[in-house]
């Protein structure tokens, strides 16, 4: 049992999966793993997470590196970074290529105006899905690839094919969201107590879970705030003391499950007015 977040067995055995079928060089094991879902269910958190218990480096790139004023480029940091992973491997440490929010630079979106780069980036990877151990005249070492993303409808439809993409759509059972955000929670509720406040929100992702912990402990030690924020030089001399002392202050102040429900239930209220779109009153 790992110490720390707790992520489904279902999710690992599908990462170990295609570690195991990639880094073994299984050539009928398509080299792209795509993980889907909504936001906010720790698509790329648990992957992290997962890969770094495994001991392997994630080489990373995120939607941001995939723009550029410079034409080609995303495309060719794709293959650099593939085969920095795959010498990584070579040298003894298991690697893979991990790319966060795929769909949302790279997607097939109403409206988006196809550039050079995305379709360069695209062209890329589905060279390396169909040639994982050459390009051009440089040979390669084949690593697993992780994507993630929102939706897969939207990713280039040859892309995602059979052979090139193993496609997982990602959504919590309930006895996994019960087990992720009980392992969020467990300072603050009894198991039976995070069934019956999940019961209540039946629609919020697990990150949710841990912004509502974060305000729970903000209003435990609410009173202590203005004593410590009233001579601020003072706490960055003592930062360690009086983070314990809030630490213990918020222990010795926890709330009823009651007041867990009720900003709970505020917090989700105010999210969907925040996030309702009112372009078309």
């Amino acid at each position: 049992m790992h110490a720390g977040p707790i992520i489904p067995a279902r999710f690992e055995v599908e990462v170990d999966q295609h570690l195991v079928f990639n880094l073994a060089g299984t050539t009928s094991w398509p080299l792209v793993l795509g993980i889907f879902g909504r936001p906010g269910d720790g698509k790329s958190f648990q992957v992290r997470t997962h890969l770094e218990r495994r001991g392997v480096l994630a080489v990373s790139i995120n939607a941001a590196d995939l723009e550029s004023d410079r034409a080609g480029q995303p495309g060719k940091l794709v293959l650099a970074r593939y085969e920095d992973a795959g010498h990584r491997a070579s040298e003894g440490t298991p690697a893979a290529l991990l790319v966060d929010d795929f769909d949302t630079t790279v997607g097939e979106w109403e409206h988006s105006t196809s550039t050079v780069n995305h379709q360069q980036v695209l062209a890329q990877l589905m060279h390396l899905a169909d040639s994982p151990t050459r390009s051009a005249e440089l040979k390669l070492r084949r690593v697993p690839v992780f994507i993630t993303g929102n939706d897969l409808s939207k990713i280039y439809p040859p892309l995602r094919r059979p052979g090139r993409m193993h496609a997982l759509f990602w959504l919590p059972t309930e006895a996994e969201r019960q087990e992720i955000v009980g392992q969020i929670l467990v300072s603050l509720l009894k198991p039976a107590e995070t069934a019956e406040l999940l019961a209540q929100l039946p629609e919020a992702p697990v990150a949710f879970f841990a912004d509502l912990l974060v305000s729970i402990q903000a209003m435990s030690v609410r009173s202590v705030i203005p004593k410590y924020a009233g001579n601020l030089k003072a706490l960055t001399g003592n930062a360690d003391r009086i983070r314990e002392e809030l630490n213990d202050h918020m222990q010795r102040h926890k709330p009823a499950l009651s007041a867990v429900v009720r900003e709970a239930l505020a917090m989700w209220h105010e999210r969907a007015v925040a996030t309702q779109s009112h372009l078309n009153e």
